[in-house]
C-alpha cells in the first residue's frame, strides 16, 4: 500500500505540472496576442541599423525614450528620388512630397542641399507623428478630434492651405502632424501628447521656420518686386505719354516759327524773335530731362525684371529640390 501511494503522488504531482505548464502557456500566448503590436515595435526597434546620416537626423530631434522606441520601429530611410517614388505613393498632384508612413515604414526625401537646412529633420518628425497617431485608440482620437479642430480655426494662416488638400477623414490626422512640427503655443493636451515623444517640440518647429523661411523670403521678394515693377510700368507709360504730346506740340511750334522766320514782317522785332527761339530751344532741354528721366526709369524696370527672374529661377529650383518627381536637369 505505501508504493501505491507514492505512485499515485507522483501521477497526481505530474498531472498538476502539466497543468501549470499549460496555464503558463496560455498565459503567455495572451500576452503575445494582446501585446502582438508592442512586440512587433520592439522587434523592429532592436533590429534597426540607420544610416550614420539617420543617427544625425535622429539624435537633432532630441526625442524622448519612447520617440527613440517609435523612430527605430518605423525604421526609417533616407531616399534619393528614384527609391522615394517607388517607396511613397503620391497622388496629391502638384503638391509635392516630403516624405510618407507607408506599411509601418518612413521614408524621407534626402534634400542635403544646405539652403534647406532643417528639411529632412523636419518631414522625419512629421512622418514620426503619424506613427504615433497610428497607435492611438479611437477614444483617444476622439478626445483630440475637438482640441485639434479649434487648433486649425486658431492657425489658419499656418495650415489651411496644406490642410484643404487632404480628404475630410485624414485632416484630423493631418492637423495633429503638423500642428506637432509647425506650431507653438499649443493647448495643454496636446503639449503633454507631443512631450511624449520631442524633449522639445518647438525645436522641431524652428527646423519648419528655419527651410519654409527661404521659400517665404523669396515669395516676399518676388512679391515685392513684383509691386515695383507694375508701378515703374505704370510710371513710365504716363511719362512715355507725356513726353510724347510734348514732342508733338513742340514740333509744331518749331514748324510755325521757322514758317513765321520766312515770312518778311512776321515777327515785329529781333527781340521778339529771340525770345520765341529761347523759349523753343528752353522746352526742348526739358524734354531732353524728361527723356532722359524715361531712359533711368526703363533701366530701374529692367533691372528689376531682371532681379525677379533671378528669384523665380531660384524658386523654381528649390521647388524641384523638394520634388521628387522633377527633372532638375531642366534648370540652366
Amino acid at each position: 500500500m505505501g508504493v501505491m501511494n507514492v505512485t499515485m503522488q507522483r501521477k497526481t504531482k505530474r498531472k498538476y505540472w502539466k497543468w501549470a505548464v499549460l496555464l503558463v502557456l496560455a498565459i503567455i500566448a495572451a500576452i503575445i496576442v494582446l501585446n502582438r503590436a508592442w512586440i512587433y515595435d520592439w522587434f523592429r526597434s532592436v533590429t534597426y541599423r540607420p544610416t550614420a546620416e539617420m543617427v544625425s537626423i535622429r539624435d537633432k530631434l532630441n526625442l524622448t525614450g519612447r520617440g527613440d522606441f517609435l523612430f527605430n520601429a518605423t525604421q526609417p530611410e533616407l531616399n534619393g528620388a528614384d527609391d522615394f517614388n517607388a517607396n511613397c505613393r503620391q497622388d496629391e498632384g502638384e503638391v509635392a512630397v516630403l516624405g510618407c508612413y507607408t506599411a509601418g515604414n518612413i521614408y524621407v526625401y534626402n534634400i542635403a542641399d544646405t539652403k534647406l537646412d532643417g528639411i529632412r529633420e523636419l518631414t522625419a518628425a512629421h512622418e514620426l507623428l503619424h506613427a504615433v497617431w497610428a497607435r492611438m485608440s479611437n477614444a483617444e482620437k476622439e478626445d483630440l478630434k475637438p482640441i485639434l479642430q479649434q487648433v486649425y480655426q486658431n492657425n489658419l494662416s499656418v495650415l489651411k492651405d496644406d490642410i484643404e488638400t487632404y480628404a475630410d477623414d485624414e485632416r484630423v490626422e493631418e492637423i495633429f502632424v503638423r500642428a506637432g512640427t509647425e506650431i507653438k503655443k499649443l493647448p495643454d493636451v496636446l503639449e503633454k501628447n507631443y512631450a511624449e515623444i520631442f524633449n522639445n517640440q518647438d525645436a522641431v518647429v524652428d527646423f519648419y521656420e528655419s527651410y519654409i523661411a527661404v521659400f517665404r523670403e523669396i515669395k516676399m521678394k518676388m512679391e515685392g518686386l513684383a509691386s515695383e515693377i507694375e508701378v515703374l510700368r505704370d510710371s513710365i507709360n504716363v511719362k512715355m505719354a507725356e513726353y510724347e504730346n510734348k514732342v508733338s506740340q513742340l514740333e509744331a511750334d518749331i514748324a510755325r516759327f521757322n514758317s513765321c522766320a520766312e515770312t518778311a514782317g512776321c515777327f515785329a522785332t529781333e527781340v521778339e524773335f529771340y525770345a520765341q527761339r529761347n523759349a523753343l530751344v528752353a522746352r526742348e532741354n526739358e524734354l531732353n530731362l524728361l527723356n532722359d528721366e524715361i531712359n533711368n526709369m526703363i533701366d530701374d524696370y529692367n533691372l528689376k525684371v531682371d532681379e525677379y527672374n533671378a528669384d523665380a529661377l531660384e524658386s523654381r529650383k528649390l521647388q524641384n529640390m523638394i520634388n521628387s518627381k522633377a527633372d532638375i536637369k531642366e534648370i540652366k
